[in-house]
């Protein structure tokens, strides 16, 4: 005897809406985890009751949420996968355009919440986590007008801090903007010199973090990001007010 998803309490819902709730719980709950194969269309629809079509329109939301991945083929079917904070930043960034939101705007954002994290992450950063930071500083020094290294390792400062202030919610909205925030998207490069004084900066944000003080965090993180500003209108005059584009 199959669980039929009408007997659920979800009104106003469709069917189909009600099954993805269903379906999403055990994945959002921890009981299936990445990489984990879910029953396939056929025994979907006898266990819960439905028709084809209900149970198809459940995975392409769970799909386009993405909860999991729908394979073809032999040994295909919907495959859990786990939503990545960086596909947040993809969506939001859709969002901006539509909104009509700037780079100015993103910048602004970022501006005040790195240093509410700086501040949190003094009180709670772990060891480890400054061992961390520091590899990240030592890699922008290793590799003096590398990009590629100056945008990945960047990019991880701003991530480790904000882990480490150990706020679920800020870290997640963060993450998502991270893609967006260094302007590296829209055509911003870094000199090496430059390169240099953003690896002191962070390791000015570091030294306040390992010496538990929040005020020196907070302000130090807060300079970093108000000479980023500086920087990108004395270089690229016309960035800030430049609008956020969705990029696939």
């Amino acid at each position: 005897m199959g669980t039929s998803i009408e007997d659920r309490s979800w009104r106003g819902l469709k069917a189909s809406q009600r099954l993805a709730q269903v379906l999403a719980r055990p994945i959002l709950t921890g009981a299936l985890r990445e990489g984990d194969r879910m029953p396939n269309e056929q025994e979907m629809m006898l266990r819960y009751e439905a028709g084809r079509p209900t149970v198809r329109e459940a995975l392409r939301l769970l799909e386009a949420r993405g909860l999991i991945v729908l394979k073809s083929g032999p040994g295909g079917g919907p495959i859990v996968r786990r939503p990545a904070k960086e596909s947040l930043g993809e969506s939001l960034s859709l969002l901006l355009q539509v909104e009509g939101a700037s780079f100015g705007d993103v910048a602004d954002a970022r501006r005040a919440l790195e240093p509410m994290l700086a501040r949190r992450a003094a009180e709670r950063i772990t060891p480890d986590r400054l061992d961390e930071l520091d590899e990240t500083v030592r890699l922008l020094r290793e590799n003096p007008g590398d990009q590629q290294v100056f945008t990945a390792q960047n990019q991880r400062f701003h991530t480790l801090v904000a882990q480490a202030a150990r706020s679920v919610v800020l870290d997640v909205f963060v993450s998502s903007l991270k893609a967006l925030a260094d302007g590296v998207r829209v055509g911003v490069t870094y000199s090496a010199r430059k390169q240099a004084a953003v690896a002191n900066a962070h390791e000015a944000i570091v030294a306040a973090l390992r010496s538990g003080d929040p005020d020196a965090a907070d302000a130090a993180m807060r300079e970093h990001l108000e000479e980023a500003e500086r920087y990108w209108r004395r270089r690229y005059p016309d960035l800030m007010g430049r609008p956020v584009e969705w990029t696939y």
